[in-house]
């Protein structure tokens, strides 16, 4: 052992002990040399040890510990259409260089390590691994930072990836490709990352391992494999590099080894980070697998922060918790190898079954007693006075004997939406609306004919009293039954009907009639779903279903409603109200659809997800409700005579074509109250040839936000871009009247939007933009190549009807979508 090692080794040693941790040093053999030495520092908690490069045993390493960047060539000219504008710049970060990126404008390939300094490498085979902090800058781009393996040219690549999101819960970690300048994103998986503040040098470090052996692809984050794939493209050596979509962050110990040699690691099976439950129930067992990086079992400690409200059990790898009293508390495991992992504990008091009782008149439903229940129903609660969420849950037994069928908890719950297949997602199946308490009971819980009875624990409500009494929790004994009804719709039915209170119904949900239609109703049989006014606070989940009509009583008085976001489920199929998957010709009438997520709490919050890329959607007479994200589109889809209303990038997606029409756009006030006015728009149409986004007489307005924010003069972007490559920025505003939030540059520039000239056909275009009483605009403000202004006989050849927008659906057979309200529904009441 050189001394230089014998330094890094008890540098860490300090470092690691002044955090209550062990520096452990492992050796191993390797393919590449005899032997070799690795030093094992890594913490995904917080890695602290100062690693420095072995003199063997890798093809390449640069610890940057010279203060030196000789080995790479920084912002490199490639062949790639995108060019990166950040900077590099090398900074002493508690002792240590880390070379640190600060994204500016626009991404692409950022750094190549130079051949020379790969002299050892003279294999396909290798992993490349570097230790990296992600941190926050402010971007619409795509967030991805990758480690490239197999480089070949700017265009042709292979990487591994962390995507970086403002939200944990969006982040991910990807196997990707270039080939000839697409990109592909073979493997995507949702992996919590998080980012440290804008310049500053805080925020966590993270290990990102790209395995490359023959056409197998395998990415690891902190030892852990998070996904693999084949892929034949690329077979030779190439060269290593990093390329970002516009992702600020710092890395530090860049090393390639050989293929065969394994990260440390430590899983935990399940995965989850966080858990809820009351004193008393049935533990959860934790599966704990860890390996040094020589391949062998690795030791692992676990600890409780409360053992008075989750006490630990181990084992072998097997570790129990045990909820023994309430409160909160964090279990974390660390392995002999210095990485960490953990979960979140709240324990709420252990359940005792209340004795109160109530001389209950109308504050229940299902009323006491009651008969012919719809086994979809909603419980709810109308106390004395406004109502504080407490703590324990809320049990559904059936009392012939006393069996629970369901148990809700008051928080970080979930559920399971649909038929067949279903969506899983973290819900809100208790809510709370001034002295109002609606609760949902878990999908498929209430069968028919059956006498059920509810318990709720004293500590889930506080602070108001019921019934004229102190709430003291609702048992057996208070006499809070039901029957549900013996029978549902007969199974030959096409036309349903839903009302949330009313005895002229086949069911009380929205979903519960559309789970209906999709097990029984044929795929492109048509079906009518009417919907009584009311408020139905649900997700909803449509998947397979052809010639489908949702049809709302009233538009302002049919609202369905719900609070769904990207901070409770992750992801684009996650977090909207409304998921219409693998579905052709669905059409909502006279309705409003309202996610009541605030963007301060829950980011973006989609109020419908039209994911059916060669499906028709046609929405009439309806209103769409959010603050980021309303509309996410796909396919084809005609909006007329609607409200979409929202504040940042409220239409977006991956449209074909998607034609508003007679319609209004309405920017939000931004409930965060700081005064943005937002973007309406962002596209990210797939194919340039596609007419992506129009706007057909229609109007661009403004109104207060949720919390009464207003939208002032000249805030507002028209849209910007998804800077994400092979998508293509296609919008046209055609007589369209503008109100005077929109700022007179109309459009973002940053990033930059594609194509970067627009023209008659692709891009950002308008024709005979108005204000709102019917002037004609000046637009000379408007910017420069990035927008066209089109000429009438632009608009005339393409953009003036129904038929010439949608003239390219089924490949070039067209689409007439008010033929398709006459001759595909039944007429409406």
């Amino acid at each position: 052992m050189n001394s230089k090692t014998l330094k890094a080794i008890l540098a860490a040693g300090f470092l690691l002990a002044a955090n209550g941790m062990t520096a452990t040093t492992a050796y191993a053999a390797s393919d590449m040399t005899d032997t070799s030495e690795k030093q094992t520092l890594s913490n995904a908690d917080s890695p602290t040890g100062i690693w420095q490069c072995p003199d063997s045993g890798l093809y390449f390493c640069d610890d940057f510990a010279t203060g030196s960047t000789n080995n790479w060539n920084l912002l490199p000219q490639t062949e790639n259409s995108m060019i990166p504008d950040g900077s590099f710049d090398l900074v002493n970060d508690a002792d240590n260089y880390v070379l640190r990126y600060t994204a500016d404008k626009s991404g692409g390939v950022i750094a190549l390590v130079k051949p020379s300094a790969l002299s050892m490498l003279t294999t396909a085979d290798y992993y490349v691994e570097a230790k990296i902090r992600p941190r926050y800058n402010s971007t619409a781009a795509n967030k991805q930072l990758y480690l490239l393996g197999r480089y070949q040219d700017g265009n042709n690549w292979y990487a591994g990836a962390m995507n970086i999101q403002n939200s944990v819960g969006s982040t991910q970690v990807e196997i990707a490709k270039m080939v000839n300048g697409e990109l592909t994103r073979m493997q995507r998986v949702k992996t919590p990352i998080e980012q440290g503040a804008k310049d500053a040098l805080d925020g966590q470090w993270y290990y990102l391992r790209l395995v490359l052996k023959g056409d197998t692809l395998t990415v690891y984050l902190d030892g852990d494999q998070i996904a693999s794939t084949t892929d034949t493209s690329f077979t030779d050596t190439g060269i290593i590099g990093l390329w970002t979509s516009n992702k600020s962050f710092e890395i530090d110990d860049v090393r390639v080894g050989n293929a065969d040699d394994l990260p440390a690691s430590i899983v935990l099976s399940p995965r989850d980070t966080e858990y809820s439950a009351e004193v008393g129930d049935t533990p959860k067992v934790v599966e704990v697998s860890t390996r040094t990086e020589t391949g062998e079992n690795d030791t692992f400690t676990v600890t409780s922060s409360d053992s008075n409200v989750i006490a630990i059990s181990t084992a072998g790898n097997q570790v129990t918790l045990t909820p023994v009293g309430s409160g909160t508390a964090t279990v974390t495991f660390i392995s002999g190898s210095n990485l960490v992992r953990k979960i979140s504990a709240t324990i709420a008091p252990q359940f005792e079954m209340p004795t109160a009782v109530y001389n209950f008149c109308n504050e229940l439903t299902p009323a006491s007693g009651e008969f012919n229940t719809y086994e979809d129903t909603q419980l709810k609660i109308r106390f004395d006075s406004e109502v504080t969420l407490g703590e324990g849950s809320i049990r559904i037994f059936r009392t012939s004997d006393d069996v629970m069928v369901d148990k809700i908890s008051l928080i970080n719950e979930s559920d399971n939406i649909g038929y067949n297949p279903v969506r899983t997602i973290k819900t809100n199946q208790v809510r709370i609306d001034g002295n109002i308490v609606r609760i949902t009971p878990h999908a498929n819980t209430l069968e028919h004919g059956v006498n059920y009875y509810i318990a709720i624990a004293k500590e889930a409500f506080t602070g108001a009293t019921l019934a004229g009494q102190v709430f003291e929790g609702i048992g057996k004994n208070s006499g809070w039954t039901f029957t549900t009804r013996i029978n549902g719709p007969d199974t030959n039915k096409t036309t349903l009907v839903v009302n949330d209170n009313g005895h002229h119904a086949d069911f009380r949900s929205v979903q519960g009639a559309l789970n209906f239609i999709m097990q029984n109703v044929a795929a492109d049989t048509p079906a009518t779903v009417y919907i009584k006014n009311g408020i139905y606070e649900e997700p909803l989940y449509l998947y397979g279903k052809n010639n489908i009509t949702l049809k709302g009583e009233n538009r302002r008085r049919t609202i369905i409603r719900y609070t769904i976001n990207e901070s409770m489920n992750s992801g684009t199929a996650g977090r909207p109200l409304f998921l219409i998957e693998q579905a052709d010709m669905v059409r909502l009438d006279n309705l409003t659809l309202k996610n009541t997520t605030l963007i301060g709490e829950g980011h973006q919050a989609e109020t419908l997800f039209f994911n059916s890329p060669d499906g028709r959607l046609i929405a009439t007479n309806a209103d769409f409700f959010s603050e980021q994200d309303t509309l996410n589109l796909k396919g084809w889809t005609w909006f007329y005579n609607t409200l979409v209303a929202g504040n940042v990038d409220f239409i977006w997606g991956y449209s074909k074509v998607s034609l508003f029409e007679n319609s209004e756009i309405r920017t939000l006030g931004d409930s965060r109250g700081n005064g943005s006015g937002g973007y309406v728009l962002q596209a990210r149409v797939e194919n340039e040839t596609d007419k992506g986004f129009v706007f057909l007489n229609s109007k661009i307005t403004r109104g207060n936000g949720p919390n009464g924010d207003p939208v002032l003069d000249n805030t507002t972007y028209l849209a910007r871009s998804g800077g994400c490559s092979g998508c293509y920025d296609n919008i046209v505003f055609v007589n369209t009247y503008m109100d005077a939030h929109i700022k007179p540059v109309g459009w973002l520039n940053d990033p930059l939007p594609t194509p970067q000239i627009a023209n008659e056909n692709a891009g950002w275009r308008e024709y005979n933009t108005m204000d709102l009483n019917g002037q004609e605009q000046d637009l000379s403000e408007r910017l420069e190549t990035l927008s066209y202004e089109m000429n009438e006989e632009e608009v005339l050849n393409g953009y003036s009807t129904r038929e010439q927008i949608f003239s390219a659906y089924n490949n070039g057979e067209g689409w007439e979508p008010m033929k398709d309200i006459y001759n595909h529904w039944p007429r409406f009441k």
